[in-house]
């Protein structure tokens, strides 16, 4: 897994550095933040920075954010795990591909990566013989989440005006797409011999703030729809 990640970790530096190449003189620079990502189920405080590369249709976008379950917005409705520990991580990579520079219509594609770090506790029945077991303990192992994945999105970029209807150096992005996700769960459960009776048959992945009770990888369609308020620099 570590390999994978790394792996995907270079491909978004060494796309970055080829599609970035014509342009070490950028003429454009935004700013920009996600308030929708702070009330995801996984928040994250997200930022994101969109320049020109060359000519004046194409920008990169590279977008970063984190969180933690203490931050969650929604308290422990979504989030039956131990938040004490849970963390959340996103990286973006974005290409787009504009009518007009900067502004108006777009289309996009984007390379997407997330990554939780929690733990989970349980109760794991010992020395147990004929359905009687003598004791039970508590055991708290790690608990991982991966997810990858590749989007096509179209949006609309626009600069938002003041009161005369002049442009000001604010602008508001929204987008829709669609696309593929790759989810690898990782339990490290270290725990030993023993009988979880209170988990046994559950294998849906709403349960335990999506991370299950075992481990698991499969594909899964992802829609995409939000919005981000920037600021141009330059």
């Amino acid at each position: 897994m570590k390999q994978f990640i790394l792996i995907l970790l270079a491909n978004m530096f060494f796309l970055n550095l080829s599609l970035a190449q014509d342009s070490l003189q950028k003429k454009h620079l935004i700013v920009k933040f996600a308030p929708l990502a702070m009330f995801d189920v996984d928040n994250t405080f997200q930022m994101a920075a969109e320049h020109n590369l060359s000519g004046k249709h194409w920008t990169l976008s590279e977008e970063f954010g984190y969180g933690t379950g203490k931050a969650n917005l929604w308290g422990n409705s979504f989030n039956s795990s131990k938040s004490d520990f849970r963390e959340n991580f996103r990286a973006k990579i974005e290409a787009r591909k504009y009518k007009e520079a900067f502004t108006g219509r777009y289309a996009a594609y984007e390379l997407f990566y997330k990554q939780i770090n929690d733990r989970y506790s349980k109760n794991v029945a010992r020395e147990c013989e004929n359905g009687a077991c003598n004791y039970y303990e508590t055991v708290s192992y790690p608990v991982n989440k991966f997810v990858v994945g590749l989007t096509a999105k179209i949006g609309y970029q626009l600069r938002i005006r003041d009161e005369f209807k002049k442009n000001t150096k604010f602008v508001f992005d929204f987008y829709v797409g669609a696309g593929i996700r790759r989810i690898i769960i990782n339990h490290h459960d270290n725990s030993g011999p023993g009988e979880d009776y209170w988990n046994y048959g559950r294998t849906s992945l709403f349960d335990n703030s999506g991370l299950g009770y075992k481990d698991a990888r499969f594909n899964i369609p992802h829609l995409a729809l939000g919005f981000k308020l920037g600021y141009i620099i330059f």
